[in-house]
C-alpha cells in the first residue's frame, strides 16, 4: 500500500509540475509575468543566438519523439512501473523546459510592435484562446490520463486501466492535431513579435513535421484501418470543410 500511495504523490507531483511548466510557457512567449521571457537576459550574437534556440526546441522535440514512442515505452516500462510511466515523462518534460528557458538566448529584433490598445487586446485574446483550445484538447481524451494522474490513482484504487473512448469529434473532427496546431500558431500570437518568436515557432513547425508521421505511424499500429479511414478524411493541421463527422476509436 505504501508503494501505491508514494506512486500517487509522485504522479500528483509530476502533474502539478507540468502544469506550472505549461504556465510558464505561456508567459514565457508573452513575455509577461514570468523571470524570463522569451526577449530577457543578455543579447548576443544573432546567429549564434539562432542557432542555439533553435537547438534547444530541437532537444525539447527529441526528448518528446523519443519517450513518447510506443517502442521506448515497452522498453522504458521494464524500468518504470506502468501507473507512473506517464507522470516520469512529464517529469522530464519539466526538466527540459527548464533547459529551454534557462539557456535560451534573447533575439529582441522587432519585427511587428502593434500599439492600438484595442488590436493589442484582441491579440492577447487570441493568445489565451488558443491555450484554452490546447488545454480543452486533453479533455477530449481524459486530461488526468494525459497528464499522468489517472494511471497512478487507477492503480491506488486497484482498478483496471480504462479506455479513453476517444471519438473523432469537435476538435478532433476539424484537425488530427490540434495541440500541435496550438503550438505552431501560438507564438505569432503577441502584440510585440520579435525574431525570437519567429525562431521559437519556425523550429516548432520544423519539430512538428517531421514528428507527426512517427507519432501517427503509433496509432496505426494500435487502432489499424480505423485511424487510417480517420486521416483520410480529416486534415493534419488546417480545417476544411470536408472535416467534421464522427469517428470511433
Amino acid at each position: 500500500m505504501l508503494r501505491k500511495n508514494l506512486m500517487l504523490v509522485y504522479a500528483g507531483t509530476a502533474y502539478f509540475l507540468s502544469m506550472a511548466a505549461l504556465l510558464y510557457i505561456m508567459g514565457f512567449l508573452a513575455d509577461f509575468g514570468v523571470p524570463k521571457g522569451i526577449s530577457d537576459g543578455k543579447v548576443a550574437a544573432l546567429w549564434p543566438s539562432v542557432l542555439i534556440d533553435a537547438g534547444l526546441v530541437g532537444l525539447f522535440g527529441l526528448h518528446h519523439s523519443v519517450t513518447a514512442r510506443t517502442s521506448f515505452k515497452r522498453w522504458w516500462t521494464k524500468f518504470i512501473p506502468a501507473p507512473i510511466e506517464r507522470a516520469t515523462y512529464l517529469c522530464m518534460t519539466t526538466i527540459m523546459t527548464t533547459v529551454l528557458v534557462c539557456f535560451w538566448q534573447p533575439i529582441p529584433i522587432p519585427i511587428w510592435h502593434v500599439h492600438s490598445t484595442l488590436a493589442s487586446g484582441l491579440i492577447t485574446a487570441l493568445y489565451l484562446g488558443i491555450w484554452a483550445m490546447m488545454t480543452a484538447a486533453t479533455f477530449h481524451f481524459g486530461h488526468f490520463g494525459f497528464f499522468g494522474l489517472a494511471q497512478a490513482w487507477n492503480n491506488f484504487r486497484q482498478s483496471p486501466p480504462q479506455l479513453s473512448g476517444m471519438t473523432a469529434r469537435y476538435l478532433y473532427a476539424l484537425v488530427r492535431h490540434p495541440i500541435s496546431l496550438g503550438w505552431m500558431v501560438a507564438p505569432f500570437a503577441t502584440p510585440h513579435l520579435t525574431v525570437g518568436h519567429v525562431v521559437f515557432a519556425l523550429s516548432t513547425v520544423v519539430y512538428i513535421l517531421l514528428a507527426t508521421p512517427f507519432e501517427e505511424r503509433d496509432l496505426i499500429d494500435d487502432l489499424g484501418d480505423v485511424y487510417r479511414d480517420y486521416r483520410r478524411r480529416v486534415p493534419a493541421f488546417l480545417p476544411s470543410i470536408r472535416s467534421g463527422s464522427k469517428t470511433e476509436f
